[in-house]
């Protein structure tokens, strides 16, 4: 039970997350850098799991 409320917990926050980047005007420095983190955090993510297989 506590994965399923994890991964509930985790795909509201992720909802909550989208719809608020929606509202943040594209050329505002705030998206500008929560765009860069996400694209840093992808890229790290791949690099890890082409390491792994």
């Amino acid at each position: 039970m506590q994965v399923k409320s994890f991964a509930m917990t985790l795909g509201a926050g992720m909802l909550a997350g989208a719809a608020v980047m929606m509202m943040v005007p594209k050329r505002s420095q705030v998206y500008k850098t929560a765009d860069d983190a996400a694209k840093s955090i992808k890229h790290y993510v791949s690099r890890k799991m082409d390491d792994i297989m």
